[in-house]
């Protein structure tokens, strides 16, 4: 790269895509509490005294399945612009793994997390009353904790931007979707509302049209991958 007189190169970025979709909320939250009654234990993972479910990637709602291609389409277009510039050694696209809901009363909450063995995570909010105490998320910076600390004289700084901060907050909305790194730790604060928070959850991963091995573990993705590229 040729290096110009004077330039500032973001390296090593955590790019984080948010969209205001335009979803039915209430039968999503109709389908999420549906689920949540077939399987009142569901999953136990980062969630604290909240409820997730297990995978309901197969399971058919019409919101729902609008909602599954919203993502595939936010994805791909992750996919293109974050992407962009990488040489693949095959054709490849994003693919959904798993999906699964969310569903947080008072005073429950996720603990600080990632999404291994993915690439790109995301959460899309079905309910959410937009204001802090319905739970903000928030992602941690990926330099090892305290480490940004030492070159920082904290007594100095009133506001840090995204590059200095420890940790970014984010006050979610209902119909908001994010997608980010799988890699990048996160976590969502106790609700402190009687209302309960909802959101829906997913994992993404690139897959080429020749990885066999993928076929058990993610076979209704690969199966949709496999027929696009062939």
């Amino acid at each position: 790269m040729k290096i110009k007189a004077k330039s500032i190169q973001q390296l090593f970025p955590s790019p984080l895509m948010q969209v205001q979709l335009d979803l039915d909320v209430e039968k999503l939250t109709e389908f999420a509490v549906q689920m949540q009654e077939q399987d009142n234990i569901g999953a136990q993972k980062s969630n604290v005294r909240g409820w997730q479910s297990k995978n309901v990637y197969e399971e058919k709602h019409e919101e729902f399945e609008k909602l599954k291609k919203e993502i595939n389409q936010y994805l791909q277009e992750y996919n293109s612009e974050v992407f962009c510039g990488m040489k693949f050694r095959h054709d490849v696209k994003l693919c959904i793994n798993n999906i699964w809901i969310n569903i947080n009363g008072k005073y429950h909450y996720n603990e600080w997390h990632t999404h291994p063995q993915c690439t790109l995570s995301g959460v899309y909010y079905i309910k959410h009353d937009g204001t802090e105490e319905n739970g903000l998320i928030a992602f941690k910076h990926p330099i090892p904790s305290g480490i940004n600390l030492l070159y920082l004289d904290g007594d100095l700084i009133e506001t840090p931007n995204e590059v200095t901060a420890e940790k970014v907050c984010i006050i979610p909305a209902s119909n908001a979707l994010m997608i980010f790194p799988s890699w990048l730790e996160h976590r969502v604060y106790d609700n402190l509302k009687d209302d309960v928070r909802i959101s829906l959850s997913f994992n993404a991963f690139l897959l080429h049209p020749d990885a066999y091995y993928h076929i058990d573990q993610f076979e209704p993705e690969w199966k949709r991958a496999h027929n696009d590229n062939t």
